[in-house]
C-alpha cells in the first residue's frame, strides 16, 4: 500500500503501477519487483484484493498470463515484461488475486540458439548477441567496452540456450550479462560508472546484512587453452597454452585451474579468459544488502543495478565504494515501501571503480602467460602466515614440511 503519509516528492513516489492494454491498476496488497545483472531476466510479483466482477472464464480476466505488461514504480518505469502466472485464493471472507512475471527479454534467453542463424564464425562478441537478440525481437545495448577480438570458427551446442550461450562467450571476453527497465538485454564489458549514492549507516541504511566469504576465491587462477597448430607454433606449444593470474587467498595454497572450453587463437584471448575467471571469483569477497526506505535514490531516481554507490557501515567493517548487483522494491502493509539494494564488489560486474586504500580489497591483477607447468605461489612473501600475501617456503609441502604431504599442484 501506498504511504499514507507521502513525503514532499508527492504520492506518485510510493505507488505501484501495472499497465496492461492502456488499463492501469494501482491498488495492491503487496509489490515485489526485482531488477539484477548477471541473471537471465527480471522478476515482479503483485498481490490485490479483486473487487471487480469476477469472470466467467479465466481468458475474459481482467490481466492473465501471456499479457505484455508495463511496471511503473514511482512514476518511472521498472520493467517492460509479460505475465506469466495468476494465481486465485479465496475463502468466505476475501478473494486475493497473484500476478507474477518476468522481464521482456525472458523469452529469448531461455530460448534454444536457431539451428538457422547458428553460424557466428569471424564474428565478434558484440555482432553475436545483437543478432541473436533481434532474431527474438528484444533490444540489445551494450556497456562499457566490449572486446572486438572475433570467434573464429563458434556455432552453439545443439538445444543451447542464448543465455548459457551468450554467457559461456561473454566469459572469454570480460563481460557480464545483464537486462535494463526498458526490456533490454545488456552487455557489459569494462567500465567506470560514477558513485550516485551514499549508504550510511545510522542515516539511510535501515538494516543491513552482510557477508565476506572465502569460499570461492583462491590463490592461483591457472586457464589452460590450445589452438590450431601452424608452422609458426609447434605441436606442443599450441596445446599446452597457460596463463595464471594472483589471488588473494591468505596463508594457503589454493590452485583453480579453468580449462577452456574452446579453443583460443592467440595467448590474449587466454589471459583474457584467466582474468576474467580472477575477476569473477574475487569478487565473491563481500555481499552486502543494504535496506533503505522508499524506492527512489535521491527523491528522484530509481535505484538500478550497475550503480555504485559509497557504503559506509562501521559495524559491518564496510568503508568502501560498491556495485550494485540487484535492487529488490516492495510494498506491504507491514513494512511499507522500501528497497533492499545487492552490493558486491566492482570487480564483480567489470566496473573498474574501486577503493584504493590497501585496508580495503583489490582487484586481481590481470593474467600472465606461463609455461605447461603447474606455476609456483604469487613472488611477493611475507613470513607471518596470517599475512595475505604470506607464501609457503621451499619443502612446505614435503613430508615433515610445515603445510605437511600433499598432493598438491
Amino acid at each position: 500500500m501506498p504511504n499514507p503519509n507521502p513525503s514532499e516528492v508527492g504520492d506518485i513516489a510510493e505507488v505501484a503501477q501495472l499497465i496492461v492494454r492502456d488499463q492501469v491498476f494501482e491498488d495492491w496488497e503487496s509489490v515485489w519487483v526485482q531488477l539484477r545483472w548477471r541473471a537471465e531476466y527480471n522478476y515482479f510479483r503483485f498481490t490485490a484484493a479483486e473487487y471487480s466482477p469476477i469472470a466467467s472464464y479465466w481468458t475474459k480476466s481482467q490481466f492473465k498470463p501471456g499479457d505484455p505488461c508495463q511496471i511503473i514504480l514511482g512514476g518511472q518505469q521498472a520493467i517492460q515484461g509479460i505475465i506469466l502466472r495468476r494465481q486465485t485464493a479465496y475463502d468466505a471472507n476475501s478473494h486475493m488475486v497473484e500476478l507474477s512475471g518476468v522481464s521482456r527479454e525472458w523469452a529469448a534467453n531461455t530460448s534454444s540458439v536457431p539451428t538457422t542463424i547458428n553460424n557466428f564464425d569471424n564474428m565478434p562478441l558484440d555482432a553475436i548477441a545483437q543478432k541473436l537478440m533481434s532474431f527474438y525481437g528484444v533490444g540489445y545495448q551494450p556497456i562499457g567496452t566490449i572486446d572486438p577480438t572475433p570467434f573464429d570458427h563458434m556455432q552453439a551446442q545443439p538445444g543451447e540456450k542464448v543465455f548459457d550461450f551468450l554467457d559461456k562467450l561473454a566469459r572469454h571476453r570480460g563481460a557480464v550479462l545483464g537486462a535494463d527497465s526498458s526490456g533490454n538485454f545488456l552487455l557489459v564489458g569494462q567500465h567506470a560508472n560514477p558513485i550516485v549514492q551514499q549508504l550510511i549507516e545510522g542515516q539511510n541504511i535501515k538494516k543491513m546484512q552482510c557477508v565476506f566469504e572465502m569460499n570461492e576465491i583462491g590463490s592461483i587462477y591457472s586457464g589452460t587453452g590450445q589452438k590450431p597448430a601452424t608452422d609458426g607454433d609447434a605441436m606442443a606449444s599450441a596445446a599446452n597454452m597457460q596463463a595464471q593470474a594472483a589471488g588473494s587467498l591468505p596463508g594457503m595454497l589454493k590452485f583453480i585451474e579453468t580449462v577452456l572450453e574452446q579453443p583460443v587463437k592467440s595467448m590474449a584471448e587466454l589471459e583474457m579468459r584467466v582474468t576474467y575467471e580472477a575477476l569473477a571469483r574475487e569478487g565473491t569477497l563481500i555481499d552486502a544488502t543494504a535496506t533503505v526506505q522508499g524506492w527512489l535514490r535521491d527523491g528522484v531516481s530509481l535505484w538500478k543495478p550497475g550503480d555504485n554507490v559509497y557504503v559506509y557501515s562501521p559495524m559491518a567493517m564496510l568503508d568502501l565504494p560498491l556495485s550494485i548487483q540487484s535492487v529488490t522494491f516492495s510494498q506491504d502493509n507491514e513494512r511499507g515501501t522500501q528497497t533492499e539494494i545487492e552490493c558486491v564488489l566492482p570487480w564483480a560486474l567489470m566496473d573498474t571503480t574501486y577503493s584504493t586504500d590497501s585496508n580495503n580489497p583489490q582487484p586481481p591483477g590481470g593474467a600472465n602467460t606461463t609455461s605447461s607447468v603447474p606455476p609456483a605461489p604469487p613472488p611477493t612473501q611475507s613470513t607471518d602466515p596470517n599475512a595475505p600475501n604470506y607464501v609457503p617456503p621451499p619443502g612446505a609441502f614435503e613430508p615433515g614440511g610445515v603445510l605437511g604431504p600433499g598432493p598438491y599442484p
